[in-house]
């Protein structure tokens, strides 16, 4: 109206909406690959419910799961939307949430299962009897609980008809599919969207993933050297982590030296750095011929 002229000011541009990431009040899980094909065969055997067969109920969850279709878009789906030899279905623009027209593929078995099922039917006619909104939400609440699925899990989180889609995302990921592929499956504006909203992460994928890291217990590859040429028993720190070289250079009578600012000469202590590295001093500041124990190279190098 603003835009037209035909008011002044937005009365609502003071409001500011809800951070749906802290406001969350039906977060949906995805069902796992066992649950998924327990429920479609349990659906399978169950009678009739609100004018759906048990076969058709099973055939729908398996294209929800498998095309990412939202349950609207399911219900407008006629014969002519498959074209079962090319193993696609088309959502037309009008029922299509982001009114356009969209074509996605089909696993070919799945294109065989919905051969069988809209045989014999004309091209206009609806593959799917879907009830109204509330009866299939009625309708896949009866048909987890026949599977012993439970609806809400002990986390909170909703296994509802529109969770399928959350499956769908999740199964991409599962099966390494490129973010912007599974984007462009589920027909979302931002990838975003599909990798932080739409994709769960299942029991044991984050122990999978912990468990590709490398092994970081096997020998560097300096130590893989001196395996391969049999000095792997030479360890060039003593216990308590002090150079050996540079306790031999000490025991020989040598000091460390360091630079001060103006360029001169300084030497340290020789006492304070012989006890640092574990050699017995003299009165002279000198060390001694015989160093405290240091291993084997000590006396081997003597």
């Amino acid at each position: 109206m603003v835009q037209n002229r035909r008011a002044s000011e937005n009365p609502l541009q003071y409001l500011s909406g809800l951070n749906v990431r802290t406001d969350r009040r039906h977060d949906r899980r995805a069902l796992s690959v066992d649950e998924i094909r327990r429920l479609s065969e349990t659906t399978t055997a169950q009678p009739e419910r609100f004018g759906m067969t048990g076969y058709e109920r099973a055939l729908l969850y398996r294209l929800a799961v498998e095309t990412g279709l939202r349950a609207n878009e399911l219900r407008t789906l006629k014969v002519s939307s498959f074209d079962l030899d090319r193993c696609t279905v088309t959502v037309a623009a009008a029922y299509s949430k982001h009114r356009r027209e969209d074509i996605l593929p089909l696993r070919r078995d799945t294109a065989n299962e919905l051969r069988a099922l809209i045989s014999g039917k004309l091209p206009a006619a609806g593959v799917f009897n879907m009830p109204k909104l509330n009866q299939v939400v009625k309708m896949f609440r009866m048909d987890l609980e026949a599977a012993g699925i439970p609806y809400v899990d002990e986390s909170a989180r909703y296994a509802d008809f529109h969770s399928l889609r959350h499956c769908t995302a999740s199964l991409l990921a599962s099966a390494n599919v490129h973010p912007k592929t599974a984007q462009a499956i589920l027909r979302h504006s931002k990838v975003d969207l599909t990798l932080s909203r739409y994709s769960h992460v299942y029991a044991g994928q984050v122990s999978g993933a912990v468990e590709s890291l490398p092994d970081l217990s096997l020998p560097s590859s300096q130590k893989q050297a001196a395996l391969r040429t049999g000095t792997d028993n030479v360890d060039m720190l003593n216990p308590q982590g002090k150079n050996l070289a540079f306790c031999l250079a000490l025991r020989d009578g040598k000091q460390r030296t360091s630079a001060d600012s103006d360029g001169q000469i300084n030497r340290t202590d020789d006492r304070k750095t012989q006890a640092a590295v574990g050699v017995e001093p003299t009165n002279n500041g000198f060390a001694n011929r015989r160093l405290r124990p240091l291993g084997y190279a000590a006396d081997t190098l003597a």
